[in-house]
C-alpha cells in the first residue's frame, strides 16, 4: 500500500521510485530557516556598511546575494537550500531526470507569484490543491519538492523499504554523488543488465566503476556491478 504522501516517479530506465512529497509545514519551516539566514546576513551587512561609512551602491552590491539566494543554492547544491537541507527536502524532476538550469530558473522567477504576491497565499493554495504538492513555480518547471526522510525504491535497490531491517552504509562517500552521477550509474547498470554485462555493456560498467572509485577515493575489490549497485543502495539510505 502506498501512503497518500507517496509520489511515483518513473525514471528513464523504467524504474519506479517512491518519493515522499514534502508537506506544506516542512516547506514553510525550510523557508523560515532560509529567511532567518538571509535576515542574519542583511543585519551583518548593515553593520559593516555603517562601520565603514559606506552607502548608495554598496548596499545594492552587498545585498545582491540575497536576491539570488534560493536560485544559486538550488543550482549549486542539487535542489537544496540551507533550509531545505536542514529539513531534508530536495527539489527533483517529476520524471526522474536531472533538474535543468531552466527549471531552477523558472522556480526562482515564479517565487514572485508564489511567495511574494498576496502574502504567499497563491503558492500555499497551489501546494494544498496540487496532487503532487507543487506550487506554481514547480508546475511550470516540472519539479517536485520531496522529503528524504522516507524514501524507498522499487526495483534492484533491494535494501530499501524492508520493515524492521537496519541497513548499514558500506560507502559513506556515496553522499558526495550528484544527480548526474546517480543518473549515470542507473543508466549504465540498466544497459548492462539488458545486455548481460558482456561486450560493450561490460566495458561500460567497468569504466564507470573505475571512474566512481577515482572520484570518490574508494579502494575495493568488489566487482564493478556489485560496487555500482552498492553505491546506489548507500546513496538512497543516506538520503531517505
Amino acid at each position: 500500500m502506498f501512503n497518500m504522501t507517496d509520489i511515483k516517479i518513473r525514471t528513464a530506465q523504467n524504474t519506479i521510485l517512491l518519493q515522499n512529497k514534502a508537506s506544506l509545514g516542512e516547506r514553510m519551516i525550510a523557508t523560515f530557516i532560509d529567511l532567518l539566514i538571509m535576515a542574519t546576513y542583511a543585519i551583518w551587512v548593515s553593520f559593516v556598511i555603517e562601520a565603514m561609512s559606506l552607502g548608495g551602491p554598496f548596499w545594492l552590491l552587498f545585498l545582491l546575494p540575497l536576491y539570488f539566494y534560493s536560485f544559486v543554492q538550488e543550482l549549486l547544491f542539487h535542489g537544496q537550500t540551507a533550509g531545505k537541507k536542514m529539513m531534508k527536502l530536495k527539489v527533483v524532476h517529476s520524471e526522474g531526470r536531472n533538474v535543468s538550469f531552466t527549471s531552477y530558473l523558472l522556480r526562482w522567477l515564479l517565487r514572485i507569484v508564489d511567495i511574494w504576491m498576496l502574502f504567499g497565499s497563491i503558492g500555499t493554495l497551489s501546494i494544498i490543491l496540487s496532487k503532487k504538492g507543487q506550487r506554481v513555480g514547480d508546475i511550470a518547471a516540472n519539479t517536485i519538492v520531496i522529503s528524504n526522510r522516507n524514501i524507498s525504491k522499487l526495483n534492484d535497490f533491494r535494501n530499501l523499504g524492508k520493515k524492521g531491517e537496519n541497513v548499514a552504509v558500506v560507502y559513506s562517500q556515496a553522499s558526495l554523488l550528484g544527480d548526474s552521477d546517480v543518473e549515470l550509474i542507473r543508466e549504465v547498470l540498466a544497459y548492462g543488465k539488458e545486455n548481460g554485462y558482456y561486450g560493450k555493456a561490460g566495458k561500460m560498467v567497468a569504466q564507470t566503476s573505475s571512474l566512481m572509485k577515482r572520484r570518490l577515493a574508494i579502494e575495493t575489490d568488489m566487482k564493478p556491478v556489485q560496487f555500482l549497485q552498492q553505491l546506489l543502495d548507500d546513496y538512497y539510505v543516506l538520503y531517505r
